[in-house]
């Protein structure tokens, strides 16, 4: 797979979810079911649209920045971290439907993560 199609996808899905995050903050957040304001989910759109146009950039680059990718890779790493926190201590009280959008976006980015870190081992190999 092309590693520049990676962050590509993952710019597309960022600056979609954040757009969605951005306008529907709050029937999401009762969707869910959680006791977070909707403020949280309105803060992390306002996270995803820069992420998605440093996805983008990225995506533009001859050959993926090895530093762009360690940044990658510990953001979604975070992501997938706080995403089972949040599962954890806000399952009880979720949704369904909550639970379902949180547990899937997670396994999301974690084979976003899988594909970025396969193309970082790849670059760690070519560049020795």
């Amino acid at each position: 797979m092309n590693d520049r199609f990676v962050y590509r996808f993952d710019a597309f899905a960022a600056i979609f979810m954040g757009t969605v995050l951005l306008v529907w903050a709050t029937p999401l957040t009762t969707l869910a079911g959680w006791p977070l304001p909707p403020s949280f989910l309105f803060c992390v759109g306002l996270f995803l649209v820069p992420w998605a146009g440093f996805n983008a950039w990225t995506s533009t680059q001859p050959a993926v920045p090895l530093r762009a990718a360690w940044v990658h890779l510990a953001v979604d790493a975070s992501w997938v971290l706080g995403s089972g926190a949040l599962l954890v201590a806000y399952t009880p009280g979720m949704s369904g439907v909550g639970v379902a959008i949180v547990a899937g976006q997670t396994v999301s980015v974690l084979g976003v993560f899988a594909l970025k870190l396969a193309g970082v081992a790849r670059l760690r190999v070519v560049r020795g």
